[in-house]
């Protein structure tokens, strides 16, 4: 009989890793047989393809499937009757390379459990009496075969973007997304944004994600960004320091002022500002980040500032911020084994609508799935880059990853959640014109603009 999954299922996954025929899919996967793609046996559930199950004959004296599940759903499949004979010589088929020779492990004939007599010697058999005495059964543990583990030994083919279309700009990334971003000029806007300018270096004392939120309401880079609020903000600390320690010394009565005295007060001041600075541009000092890429940290007294400030940021983001859609809710840490498996096909990924165009952002996999066709053929953990395909028309943008390895494509079809091609249309709300692309650490952007703009 073949083995089979019961609806008792709870999708755990302990079971796949474990089958030495990879017989073992997700729910809803495609699977390869004969070089054949067939439709999932189930949707919803963990399943076993009965043509690649062997009941573990040739491998295990048990069935390793049932051996690991938690809550016992791995049975026999009475509706599918088959002898040991069968079994080998499915076995045989699916491992042409392996000699299983004339005896191989199988549920038929589990090892037997020996009992091993004591030697007692002739005092002891006195005084028990002349009997002869057998010692407690020792228990063997059943015949498994152990898979050898194989370490990496080889780093996967990544692959490329191309774009199949002409409508590319040949402006830089950046300023593509800024103009997206950019909002029409009104003489409302340009009062904030000439007051939003001029509170630039105290505001850039805040923490990354509330300066982020501004510069994306407010929507224009001129009159404020994350970069240039805390470039300012800097420039105002190194004199903001030394002011405070100077006044410090002063209140305390430690030395007049205009003397040699207050060198020491300037030069902790100038030191303290260097060491936040550092800290807070760190990602391109320390991670080699491009300043568009990097994460602007708030300075010492931001946090306290921020929380000061909050209402009326929040009341400002609340009511120029508009467009996000985001997909699925993958943004807690709780749900980061299901994000990865998403990721895998394409559906990690948020639209924002502003009034100049689109800003697209998806998220590409950064793992390989296990499983035990990735260790027989000595894969990591890191997941190359896919070949992406990029293509945009009047309405929506399509992007097709494919799994540019050979190798690695061979263990798509037998590991769960993991399809070796996927493409996904993401729709827009008006006719697109023009866009640029930016690939960086498993992160694709793409800015579109609106056509006429």
């Amino acid at each position: 009989m073949a083995t089979i999954i019961t609806e008792e299922c709870i999708n755990c996954g302990a079971c796949e890793p474990e089958c030495p025929n990879t017989a073992i899919f997700q729910g809803g996967v495609e699977f390869d047989l004969g070089g054949v793609k067939q439709a999932a046996i189930s949707e919803e559930l963990f399943f076993i393809v009965p043509e690649k199950c062997t009941e573990c004959v040739g491998f295990f004296d048990y069935e390793a499937c049932a051996a690991v599940c938690p809550v016992d759903c791995c049975v026999t499949d009475p509706d599918r009757p088959e002898s040991e004979e069968v079994l080998v010589e499915r076995a045989k088929e699916l491992h042409p390379e392996t000699d299983f020779g004339d005896s191989p492990p199988s549920r038929f004939n589990p090892a037997p459990v020996p009992v091993v007599e004591a030697d007692v010697g002739g005092g002891a058999a006195a005084a028990a009496g002349g009997m002869q005495v057998v010692a407690a059964p020792v228990v063997v543990a059943g015949g498994r075969v152990e898979k050898p583990v194989v370490r990496p030994t080889r780093a996967p083919k990544g692959g490329d973007v191309a774009l199949t279309l002409n409508t590319e700009l040949d402006t830089p990334f950046d300023a593509v997304l800024g103009h997206v971003k950019r909002r029409t000029p009104s003489g409302t806007s340009r009062v904030v944004g000439l007051l939003l300018l001029a509170l630039s270096p105290g505001l850039g004392a805040l923490p990354h994600k509330t300066k982020s939120a501004i510069e994306d309401a407010y929507g224009d880079s001129r009159f404020f960004s994350s970069q240039l609020a805390t470039v300012l903000n800097i420039i105002q600390n190194f004199i903001l320091y030394p002011v405070l320690f100077i006044g410090a010394a002063l209140m305390s009565g430690s030395f007049t002022m205009f003397t040699e005295g207050d060198r020491g007060a300037i030069t902790i001041g100038l030191f303290l500002a260097i060491a936040e600075t550092m800290w807070r541009v760190r990602d391109g000092v320390f991670g080699f980040k491009p300043a568009t890429q990097m994460k602007y940290g708030g300075s010492l007294y931001g946090a306290p500032l921020g929380i000061i400030l909050n209402p009326l940021v929040a009341r400002f983001v609340r009511g120029r911020q508009s467009g996000w859609i985001p997909f699925d809710g993958f943004y807690d840490r709780v749900f980061e084994s299901k994000r990865e498996r998403e990721k895998r096909y394409g559906e990690v990924y948020n639209v924002a609508e502003f009034e100049h165009g689109y800003y697209i952002r998806m998220e590409l996999p950064r793992e390989i799935p296990p499983s035990a066709a990735k260790e027989e053929l000595g894969f990591g953990d890191e997941m190359p880059d896919y070949d992406l395909r990029l293509a945009v028309d009047a309405n929506a943008v399509i992007v097709s990853g494919s799994v540019a390895d050979i190798e690695l494509r061979k263990i798509c079809g037998v590991s769960p959640s993991f399809p070796a091609d996927f493409k996904v249309e993401i729709e827009l709300s008006g006719r697109a014109g023009g866009f640029q692309y930016r690939y960086e650490d498993k992160l694709l952007e793409i800015a579109i603009l609106k056509e006429g703009v």
